[in-house]
């Protein structure tokens, strides 16, 4: 039910439709602030850089969150919570983190390679401005802002033409991919099998990254799936996380993505939630879900195991 509902919300209306009919992701970290006694903490620069802190920027580590939605939604309030959760899961293991949630260009109003630049410059503000050494970042995206995560590793090793360079001196912490957008496609067996059961519909992931191409062709930066074997072959991550549902439509696309990173990257850990769908983590507290998921088990431990 929960999986037919987003559906029909995504089906039925644009992408401006449901950026005016939902809270943007501002709205909801001034909310949280107010209910928990928090003193907002924007950031916006002129090189595209937005977002706001949970924690002292100052804490030992710090992840940059992108958040999903196809480029064409904001989150919505479970993101906030969810991740805040990971934060106070990791606090109570004795591990201090500063995270930076990052309000990038939604479209119509931006295209590739806005986002992708906002999010490099985003990395870039955190090293320069936060004065943070790359092995005290970690980078952490679903969907949509998984894809802006690979493109960041890609774009650290083979720079854009359509980017400003950002060149760093030692490979950062970590990545955590949850469910990476990394094919556009739909000839994936998953489409099929997975059609009925997840959240997303073909109609829509087909509308949603038009948009976002705007009329260029794809390439390495935006369906990372396509990049060949060797094009991961010393990317600046220690370690990465990758999740996915097992009821997804992109879980074919996922895992071929997967097995050539992971041949350069051995420091790779997947794991594929049972009878999960899309972000399932991010997706089910939206209708009164809360239970723990495989995929927020596996992050919780994997981020304690490794920072503490």
């Amino acid at each position: 039910m929960i999986q037919a509902v987003v559906k029909k919300l995504t089906t039925r209306f644009s992408p401006l439709q449901l950026q005016y009919l939902f809270k943007s992701y501002d709205e909801i970290y001034l909310e949280y602030c107010q209910i928990n006694g928090n003193k907002p903490h924007f950031v916006s620069t002129n090189l595209g850089v937005n977002g706001f802190w949970i924690g002292d920027p100052s804490a030992k580590y710090v992840v940059i969150q992108f958040h999903g939605g196809g480029f064409a939604m904001d989150a919505t309030e479970p993101y906030l919570y969810f991740w805040s959760k990971i934060q106070k899961s990791l606090a109570d293991a004795g591990i201090e983190t500063a995270w930076f949630h990052s309000t990038y260009t939604l479209t119509p109003h931006g295209a590739y390679p806005v986002q992708v630049g906002e999010a490099v410059e985003t990395l870039r503000y955190i090293l320069e401005e936060d004065g943070r050494a790359p092995g005290e970042i970690l980078i952490a995206g679903d969907s949509a802002g998984g894809s802006l995560c690979l493109a960041i590793l890609s774009h650290l090793k083979h720079p854009s033409m359509n980017i400003p360079e950002l060149v760093i001196n030692e490979p950062i912490k970590g990545a955590i991919l949850l469910s990476p957008w990394v094919s556009f496609s739909h000839q994936w067996p998953s489409v099929k099998l997975n059609e009925h059961k997840d959240i997303d519909a073909q109609e829509v992931t087909s509308r949603w990254s038009q948009l976002y191409l705007n009329g260029k062709p794809s390439n390495n930066y935006i369906e990372a799936v396509n990049a060949p074997e060797e094009w991961w072959s010393g990317i600046q991550v220690e370690q990465t996380l990758v999740l996915a549902g097992a009821d997804e439509v992109l879980l074919d696309p996922i895992k071929a993505w997967f097995s050539k990173f992971e041949k350069s990257n051995p420091n790779t850990t997947i794991v594929v939630g049972r009878n999960e769908c899309h972000v399932a983590p991010l997706i089910w507290p939206l209708f009164g879900d809360f239970h723990e998921t495989e995929q927020e088990s596996a992050i919780k431990h994997w981020l304690i195991e490794r920072l503490g």
